[in-house]
């Protein structure tokens, strides 16, 4: 499971607001970037990111299991089924322009997975709202953003669970595709319905103790903020401001 703190990570010490920057520039850069090289950069970032975060494993396991059957997939319908001109790539006739877009979206796939892990390895729940209370950012904006980020490993824990208590009863995940996919059903249903169950729980809860009436809410301990944070975020900013304004004048042009 992904977790959320690792105290021998280099970005667990870091701001909250930091790696979350540092994804979020590469979420932007890599949709604006439209060749092999650009994204192949922007890939290695991403994969220092996790690196820092202490979730390079975790990052590759993800890239494996999800962008590796997309890449495949994109190179059959845009390397063999794309447009000419071709070219030999071993026994197959691949097409030059078809190859290369294809190249381009799976990057951007695996790049968006790894600065994921990253971040939801590194950024720490808790100290994200302690410094987004410390910053005056609405309560409503703050348990949005952290919901996101604890949504999967709540969901996990939550069908783990449920996966348990249907196997006590007799519940058999073996057999044929057919049985496996049959033996979804009685973990869907319990699962939506108590993820349903928990929001309700958590609105009633919070609207009980006041939560959000308050105009500016303390931070007991925010997290420490330095100066070269302060400055690497606003230039993964201008960076992105940057890059958008030459990707729009292509456009344009």
């Amino acid at each position: 499971m992904i977790g959320y703190e690792n105290d021998t990570s280099v970005l667990h010490g870091a701001h909250p607001y930091t790696p979350l920057a540092l994804a979020g520039a590469v979420f932007c850069l890599v949709f604006a970037a439209r060749s092999p090289e650009h994204v192949g950069a922007l890939l290695a970032v991403a994969v220092l990111l996790a690196v820092l975060a202490g979730a390079l494993g975790q990052a590759l396991r993800a890239a494996l299991a999800i962008a590796l059957p997309t890449i495949v997939l994109l190179l059959v319908l845009h390397g063999l089924l794309g447009p000419a001109p071709y070219s030999f790539v071993g026994p197959f006739l691949i097409s030059d322009s078809g190859f290369e877009r294809a190249v381009v979206l799976g990057g951007r796939i695996t790049t968006v997975l790894v600065a994921t892990v990253a971040v939801l390895r590194s950024v720490s729940p808790a100290r994200l709202v302690d410094a987004m209370t410390d910053r005056g950012v609405p309560f409503s904006v703050t348990y949005l953003l952290v919901s996101t980020l604890t949504l999967v490993p709540r969901m996990r824990q939550r069908a783990a669970g449920i996966l348990e208590a249907q196997q006590c009863r007799g519940l058999r995940l073996g057999g044929s595709p057919f049985a496996r996919l049959a033996a979804l059903r009685p973990l869907t249903l319990p699962l939506i319905l108590g993820a349903l169950m928990e929001v309700d729980e958590q609105v009633l809860a919070l609207d009980s103790r006041g939560v959000g009436r308050s105009p500016r809410r303390t931070a007991l301990d925010p997290p420490a903020d330095t100066e070269f944070e302060w400055l690497l975020r606003w230039m993964c900013l201008v960076v992105v401001v940057a890059a958008w304004t030459a990707r729009a004048r292509e456009w344009l042009l």
